[in-house]
């Protein structure tokens, strides 16, 4: 089995469409669709790698979510808004 520093030098051998291809071939392997156990929810790629960029965001400080002015975050009823857009009572 190749190491990942064999594996990185071949890559970088190929011709730009090929590393672009096996990047889509990678993040579709990386970010495929996940069944939550005991449930017959499946959670997209998409939803996965949102998520992933929502924690990093948050992590890092970016999270939109947080209103550095009044240093607090938004309420739970501006937060379901912004997620399922509407009104709530």
């Amino acid at each position: 089995m190749s190491t990942y520093d064999e594996v990185l030098t071949s890559v970088q051998h190929l011709s730009h469409d090929e590393q672009a291809r096996l990047l889509e071939t990678l993040r579709l392997l990386v970010y495929s669709p996940v069944e939550v156990q005991g449930t017959d929810e499946i959670i997209s790629a998409e939803e996965i790698a949102a998520s992933d960029t929502a924690l990093q965001d948050y992590r890092a400080g970016r999270d939109s979510l947080w209103d550095r002015g009044t240093n607090r975050g938004i309420s739970s009823q501006e937060l379901k808004r912004k997620l399922f857009g509407g009104s709530f009572g």
